[in-house]
């Protein structure tokens, strides 16, 4: 459920949003961005993106007994505004305000999820945090609205796409505790360049209450990716007054993010749902190039360099035996000769039986790839076996 808490009649909503003139007033027990599901003593956000247009139904949840917020000249249980989006995060800041848990923002070319789910295995039930792909301009607020009213830590993963994604949401909202993971060359196609990625995350620097509450990713020195991202949780739990050791080795990653599945006499590590030239070099080189067999597939939005990037990434890997597929790869192994790289175009010519039996004699199996290469399909193909 989405709510603020303390706020519990239209007029409160009214309130915070500076609406002087509210023609009826009505009880509000929920806060919905589904018209489908709205109802009386609901209030209807209608959101706007790419290919959508909440304000499109938002006489349908009138019609359904549900106020809205809407920047439309409606009659009924309406908040007429200018900028419904704004309002959004308004109405995530009061709740930040009337909750007040310790609050951590989390942002970063990579590791924002596995550190998240670190924080909530270490902190337990009393944190409440984002769930899976909830990281962009609308899943910030949405975990923030959906916090129960007893939460002690709020962990927010931040995901951005493109320049100004954060200029709202740094200057609506607040932290006690902001962590940047790393910064590297993903969604360069949509950034640009590194500068402004790196501009962009930075932005949430403007959220923190207090400004030496910074974690810095970049300025650890570890190039072992598990140890860099223990680091973080570390130094994160000692700003929140826990200073005992903790016990990482009792974490397991989620499905996609470096969870290992035992079959046969050895292990798929599934590193399925991302990939980055780093992430890949640093999980990689973890594990032991005579018992590991890497599946990868293409890295995507690295800009105008990307061929030369993958090139790079496969000599780097040389000691490894690859499997690749995708077009990139494809077009890197044209202009790079080496006989430890296979290719396969896809479901079709998938070297399912080789991989097995590499299983059977106790190697590991490593798959990872950009979310549009869909890894987990050739996953499958081994684990449904």
């Amino acid at each position: 459920m989405y709510k603020v808490k303390g706020l519990k009649k239209l007029s409160d909503y009214a309130n915070v949003l500076d609406i002087t003139c509210l023609n009826k007033d009505c009880d509000i027990t929920s806060i919905k961005f589904d018209s489908r599901d709205s109802k009386s003593n609901d209030i209807f956000i209608p959101l706007k993106g790419q290919k959508f247009n909440g304000e499109d139904f938002t006489e349908s949840a009138l019609e359904n007994g549900a106020a809205v917020i809407t920047e439309k000249n409606l009659n009924g249980l309406t908040l007429k505004v200018t900028d419904v989006y704004e309002c959004l995060l308004k109405l995530a800041k009061r709740n930040l305000e009337n909750v007040r848990p310790q609050i951590i923002f989390i942002t970063g070319s990579y590791g924002k999820t596995t550190i998240k789910d670190m924080l909530k295995h270490h902190l337990g039930n009393q944190c409440h945090c984002s769930k899976e792909n909830e990281n962009n301009e609308f899943g910030i607020p949405f975990t923030i609205l959906s916090m129960p009213t007893d939460t002690k830590f709020l962990v927010v993963e931040c995901g951005a796409r493109k320049k100004n994604d954060f200029d709202l949401i740094s200057q609506k909202l607040f932290c006690d505790i902001f962590i940047l993971t790393s910064i590297a060359s993903n969604h360069l196609e949509s950034f640009g360049d590194l500068e402004s990625i790196t501009k962009t995350k930075l932005k949430l620097n403007n959220c923190l209450v207090k400004k030496e509450n910074f974690i810095d990713g970049r300025k650890i020195s570890e190039d072992n990716f598990l140890l860099h991202n223990q680091k973080i949780v570390d130094m994160t739990m000692r700003f929140l007054g826990v200073t005992d050791s903790l016990n990482h080795g009792s974490f397991k990653p989620t499905k996609g993010r470096g969870n290992r599945i035992s079959r046969s006499n050895g292990e798929i590590i599934d590193q399925t749902y991302n990939a980055h030239p780093k992430t890949i070099y640093e999980t990689v080189t973890m594990e032991d190039p005579k018992k590991t067999t890497l599946i990868l597939g293409d890295m995507a939005e690295l800009g105008k360099d990307q061929i030369s990037i993958h090139i790079d990434m496969l000599t780097k890997l040389k000691e490894y035996e690859i499997f690749v597929t995708g077009n990139l790869f494809k077009k890197a192994l044209e202009q790079l000769k080496t006989s430890n790289v296979n290719y396969f175009h896809g479901l079709g010519d998938f070297p399912k039986q080789t991989l097995i039996k590499k299983l059977d004699a106790g190697e590991n199996l490593y798959f990872k790839g950009s979310r549009s290469s869909k890894m987990e399909q050739y996953l499958n193909l081994i684990t449904d076996d």
